[in-house]
């Protein structure tokens, strides 16, 4: 799984972007700083899982948030909000690793197709009246 500079941009507008990774003053976008944060992201999911080739859409959105994550750290911009997010995005990845949660897209598929199930059974059994 690659995170690119489109899906950050899909999270954070250009110049919050570049204001997180611009470490040095610089006014620029720094490569090689999102390059860092990115393998801390994909580092951190990869200590619950392994990271498939054709991740759900909710995996790959794990991971461009946890980037933004990292590079909010990198400035010390974390805020209670981001924290909190934080521990909800490790309980999803838990729930991943423990198969609770699909993390590709051929899972995720197979989940929404199940058979029907009522949480009551009726018979059609007739009552007779009793003399």
């Amino acid at each position: 799984m690659t995170i690119t500079n489109e899906d950050l941009l899909n999270e954070v507008s250009q110049e919050q972007l570049i204001e997180l990774s611009d470490l040095e003053g610089a006014a620029a976008l720094n490569q090689a700083v999102i390059d860092d944060a990115t393998n801390d992201a994909l580092s951190l999911i990869k200590s619950f899982i392994l990271i498939p080739a054709n991740p759900t859409p909710l995996l790959k959105k794990i991971a461009v948030e946890l980037t933004i994550y990292e590079l909010r750290k990198k400035n010390e911009l974390v805020s209670d909000n981001n924290k909190e997010r934080y521990k909800e995005i490790e309980a999803y990845l838990s729930k991943m690793a423990k198969g609770s949660m699909p993390t590709t897209i051929a899972e995720q598929d197979a989940g929404t197709k199940r058979e029907k199930s009522f949480a009551f059974k009726t018979s059609k059994r007739k009552l007779e009246k009793r003399p």
